[in-house]
């Protein structure tokens, strides 16, 4: 084994040991922010694919303007995008933490991990398919209606308009150019400390 002092065992810390052993996704928790605020930036298309849908697509399955109207696939590319934003958040406090205090030791270590494996699963699982389910249903139009009608023949109804659920596409490109912005942004300043 070559003499590199970069894979010296004794100059880590006991949480980089166990961490390096058991971390589900290998990344650090401030790249993991950057990919969740992507995701969550991503979210920020729903108003524009409703918006330029075929006129036969919105005269089909629209009475009002598609960006303005409440549906339930966008309540499902919300949820992604929240879950994906508050992870990355969540992943920069925790980088935070790491940064500035001293690095956990004892039960700290798993209480760490578990929190970061946690937030990494909420962020890339919970929110990558939110926002790439959304985002693909409110996208199905586009392929024409007969794409449509295949999709209902199969039980899914990408334009379902939702009054209990009032989420609209408009506020789903809001609410994710918010959390994307505020993640990324949020993930310069913690780099930079």
């Amino acid at each position: 084994m070559p003499d590199d002092a970069r894979f010296d065992p004794t100059d880590r810390s006991e949480y980089e040991l166990v961490r390096a052993a058991n971390v589900i996704v290998p990344m650090s928790p401030l790249r993991k922010a950057r990919i969740c605020g992507a995701l969550a930036l991503l979210g920020s298309l729903a108003a524009p694919l409703v918006a330029t849908l075929p006129a036969a697509v919105r005269e089909a399955n629209f009475s009002g303007p598609p960006a303005a109207t409440p549906l339930g696939v966008a309540a499902v590319a919300l949820a992604g995008t929240v879950a994906a934003g508050g992870a990355g958040l969540g992943l920069l406090a925790l980088q935070r933490r790491l940064a500035r205090g001293p690095k956990p030791s004892g039960d700290a270590v798993w209480t760490v991990l578990a929190a970061e494996d946690a937030l990494t699963g909420i962020g890339f699982v919970t929110g990558g398919l939110g926002v790439g389910v959304g985002l693909t249903l409110l996208a199905s139009g586009h392929w024409g209606v007969g794409a449509l009608d295949a999709l209902r023949r199969n039980g899914v109804e990408p334009y379902l308009s939702v009054s209990t659920v009032p989420v609209t596409p408009r506020l789903v490109t809001a609410v994710a150019l918010a959390a994307g912005l505020a993640v990324l942004g949020a993930s310069v300043v913690v780099d930079r400390e």
